[in-house]
């Protein structure tokens, strides 16, 4: 008989279990490569009536693969449209051997797949993939980002006129700006749908992504409207606002510009109600 092992320390424990389950190769192979025999597996795995110890860690082994390719399937929806099912499922494999998940929620099984896949054969067969997928994730961000009342147009409509011109504005937390080099507001909702042939257009584009109330949106930027979404992160008041707009715009349309865009904010819920 070999020499008894003495009990794992509940860490250790954890550790030998997630190596096992998560080895690309299967936890059987993964056992045999520490040196251990099967019968060792069952000082901590009970073996069943019909399965082994090994063979119970197997099943867990699968469902850890499937399971998180299948939250993935459905975070990534619009990707797996454009490179297809089976290619997604390679795409999943590599990167859980590159990437093994390190937080216990399902939720940030995918957080790094956008950065994983601008390195992965599969980017240079549809170019578009890497920023798709960065998209798609951003909206899973926002959703579960920070709650913000929001300044509404009737508030700002109420107040007197010199009040607004020094109004203090300041975009939600729960934004984000995103250069992209191909037009994927046009697809979007296509692809949502699961039309795999949904063009992408190599046209670039900055997107304006936020959360109002329940809902993520996202849409193109105008021109003059970006570097003026670059003021209201940190906060500008309206007039500072004008004054930018002046370099893009005549002088004597940059007020009516300024209001137009700033009503457009309002409407969408992305000015922070003041304190």
């Amino acid at each position: 008989m070999g020499e008894r092992r003495a009990p794992l320390a509940l860490a250790d424990l954890q550790a030998t279990l997630y190596d096992l389950i998560t080895a690309p190769e299967g936890a059987t192979t993964r056992w045999a490569e520490l040196g251990r025999g099967p019968s060792e597996l069952e000082s901590i795995v009970k073996p069943g009536a019909r399965l082994s110890a090994l063979e119970r860690v197997e099943i867990y082994a699968d469902m850890y693969f499937y399971r998180i390719r299948d939250v993935l399937q459905d975070e990534y929806k619009r990707l797996v449209a454009i490179v297809g099912s089976d290619a997604f499922h390679n795409l999943v494999t590599d990167y859980l051997i590159a990437c093994r998940p390190s937080n216990a929620s399902l939720r940030e099984a995918g957080a790094r797949l956008p950065a994983f896949l601008t390195k992965h054969p599969l980017a240079e067969r549809h170019p578009p993939a890497p920023d798709l997928a960065r998209l798609e994730r951003l909206h899973l961000d926002l959703y579960d980002g920070p709650d913000t009342d929001t300044l509404t147009l009737d508030e700002v409509r109420a107040l007197p006129p010199d009040a607004i011109s020094a109004l203090h504005l300041q975009a939600i937390p729960s934004h984000a700006v995103v250069q992209s080099g191909f037009t994927l507001s046009a697809s979007w909702h296509a692809l949502g749908a699961g039309e795999a042939q949904a063009p992408i257009g190599a046209t670039p584009e900055t997107l304006l992504v936020w959360r109002q109330g329940l809902e993520v949106n996202h849409r193109p930027v105008d021109v003059d409207e970006e570097p003026l979404l670059s003021m209201v992160r940190t906060g500008a008041r309206l007039d500072q606002l004008c004054e930018r707009l002046i370099e893009s715009v005549p002088e004597e349309r940059a007020t009516e510009r300024a209001f137009q865009i700033v009503g457009r904010w309002l409407a969408d819920g992305l000015i922070a109600a003041h304190g």
